[in-house]
């Protein structure tokens, strides 16, 4: 092996440059890589708490520039939840409060993820998910048995398009290439809570994905009010009498209506 293939393959900078050139890391003066201890304001997750043993940015950089999944994320297991309306992602919100797991709720701007609002509750074992699905779908079904919510492995990205997660491996190239990340990054990651006037934003932008989405429910936040001023239409003429009442029922809620 020549020195220049010797130096690439222990080249970790260059494929995390990323992290440090969007300010994600920066290299401090002993030369390890530390993740800046900051808040997310545009992000669709409000957390009740969050998982203190993971470094998701960081693996998702791995996953993307080295092509492996990190081996503390074959040890991340996740009861979804998938809320069909906003008044749903709320109460789900509210459980999280109360069952005081690890978990996020929000909305859903994956374009790999189908449906409009998500729940995640997060574990550390195949038998602590397993244990954790139970008390999720029970405590869920209070609000509707047909909220769908299943337990998998691992995050979504790393399986689209990819290796299903019962055949992931790590080999032994990504446990050189995880030796050398864990010395030189510094794994301490800081978990800061969000502060209610942050969640209470983030909620906000929940209402109007809601009214985007054609989800009535979010009526409930605003009085039954529309969230925006109805606008004019003109197809009244080509509609019959009982036809038109029916629509017009229907087209105030979204904010618009003829005259």
């Amino acid at each position: 092996m020549s020195y220049y293939e010797d130096i690439s393959q222990r080249d970790v900078i260059s494929k995390l440059m990323p992290l440090l050139d969007n300010g994600t890391f920066y290299l401090r003066d002993d030369g390890k890589l530390t993740r800046q201890s900051r808040l997310s304001h545009n992000t669709p997750w409000i957390h009740h708490k969050q998982a203190r043993n993971r470094n998701c940015t960081l693996y998702h950089t791995l996953h993307s520039h080295f092509g492996f999944i990190h081996s503390t994320c074959h040890e991340c297991w996740k009861t979804v939840v998938r809320p069909r309306t906003l008044v749903e992602l709320h109460s789900l919100m509210n459980i999280q409060k109360v069952l005081d797991l690890p978990s996020k709720c929000g909305i859903e701007k994956r374009e790999t993820v189908c449906g409009l609002y998500g729940g995640y509750f997060y574990a550390n074992s195949l038998a602590e998910g397993k244990a954790q699905y139970k008390c999720v779908r029970k405590t869920v079904d209070e609000i509707s048995v047909d909220i769908p919510v299943i337990l998998k492995r691992g995050c979504t990205e790393f399986e689209v398009g990819g290796t299903p997660s019962d055949h992931w491996e790590i080999s032994e190239d990504q446990k050189k290439m995880e030796y050398l990340v864990n010395d030189l990054v510094d794994q301490n990651v800081s978990k800061i809570p969000q502060p209610e006037h942050l969640k209470e934003s983030i909620f906000r932008t929940w209402i109007h994905w809601a009214y985007a989405a054609g989800d009535l429910t979010y009526l409930s936040y605003t009085d039954g009010k529309a969230l925006f001023a109805p606008y004019k239409t003109y197809h009244e003429v080509c509609n019959g009498k009982k036809e038109r009442q029916k629509e017009r029922q229907e087209e105030g809620k979204c904010g618009f209506e003829g005259g």
